[in-house]
């Protein structure tokens, strides 16, 4: 009885410790103001773009609040196309996030399949957001959270407005950046914010 007692006491302990951690977490968001009452619309790269899409990635910039800031999860808005039918059950594909300096040096890079995070396996049929959590990455300065989707889950933007734009489409071959301005027309384009949130401390 003893040691159940003893057992139960560390749990408890335990468990209050990472509740402790969470709580201290920082979070910063690619938007300013309550994300509800913002239009955001579902970009399919692939669709924009073609095959040669799979090389982008949606990008924020973001500048962390102090040196040595350990950025720890990365939340965003997507949908993978399930409306509620079998025939809109999405395929299994490769997602991957990378995080990257300002010098666009990578610091870390993590891949997996989309179904963990897909809105089918929670049943939605609209935007969801879904969140992928990482080790806590030491970063300082301007850094960039760079998204894969591969096609496989169209990421959520925002029609740029007061916010500024501190999105971005990174191209892997030739390490560049390119404004995310998004082809709505012939000659006319749309500059439009990622809807990302990431978590840190």
């Amino acid at each position: 009885m003893v040691l159940i007692m003893a057992v139960l006491c560390l749990t408890a302990l335990s468990t209050a410790g990472l509740a402790a951690d969470a709580s201290k977490n920082q979070l910063l968001d690619s938007y300013k103001g309550n994300i509800s009452q913002k239009e955001i619309i579902p970009v399919d790269m692939l669709s924009l773009f073609g095959p040669p899409g799979y090389f982008f990635a949606e990008t924020v910039k973001f500048k962390a609040p102090k040196p040595g800031w350990k950025l720890n999860g990365v939340q965003m808005y997507g949908w993978d196309g399930f409306n509620g039918t079998l025939e809109s059950i999405p395929a299994e594909r490769v997602i991957a996030l990378e995080v990257r300096d300002k010098d666009l040096n990578l610091l870390y890079k993590f891949a997996d399949s989309q179904l963990p995070y897909s809105n089918y396996v929670r049943n939605a049929t609209k935007l969801y957001p879904f969140t992928i959590e990482i080790p806590s990455i030491p970063v300082s300065d301007d850094f960039y959270v760079c998204f894969y989707d591969r096609g496989a889950i169209a990421v959520a933007g925002e029609r740029l407005n007061e916010t500024g734009q501190n999105s971005f489409l990174y191209i892997e071959p030739g390490n560049q950046l390119l404004p995310a301005n998004l082809p709505v027309g012939e000659n006319e384009t749309l500059p439009v914010n990622w809807i990302m949130s990431i978590s840190g401390n």
